[in-house]
């Protein structure tokens, strides 16, 4: 958390401090000269789009920077909820009522697997309902 505020600073201090010149990389993230750098290189060269990186997470792995669209995205959630890709968030709401009903950790209780299965089910459900009304609430 520290090295994320030392970084906020710095580039708190890059902004507010418009008359000083500094070298080139002095006090800013480097990801953030990577990205420039790249920038730059795709504005002089003007050839199709930038090539496509991955971007290494904190917790270790690769990460795509392109994503999918969010509607396309929202198609596993909709799999999920066991209605059809792009239903009204009507249908949607009955279907995780539902399925919230058949798959509710409490109706499991004597079976310890069973409960932690229904549990696992249930907040996948949950997650996907949470992303479904969330995407459709937001659009005008």
């Amino acid at each position: 958390m520290d090295n994320l505020l030392e970084r906020f600073e710095r580039m708190l201090r890059l902004f507010l401090s418009p008359g000083e010149e500094r070298p080139a990389g002095s006090g800013q993230d480097p990801d953030f000269l990577q990205a420039w750098r790249e920038l730059d290189e795709y504005l002089a060269g003007g050839a199709g789009p930038p090539p496509r990186r991955e971007q290494s997470r904190p917790g270790g792995g690769t990460q795509r920077r392109d994503r999918a669209p969010a509607g396309e995205a929202l198609r596993r959630d909709y799999a999920n909820l066991e209605v059809a890709f792009g239903a009204p968030l009507s249908e949607v709401t009955r279907a995780y009522k539902k399925l919230l009903k058949r798959y509710h950790p409490d109706k499991f209780a004597a079976d310890p697997e069973k409960q932690q299965v229904a549990t696992e089910i249930t907040l996948k459900i949950n997650s996907s309902y949470q992303n479904i009304r969330n995407t459709l609430q937001a659009k005008p």
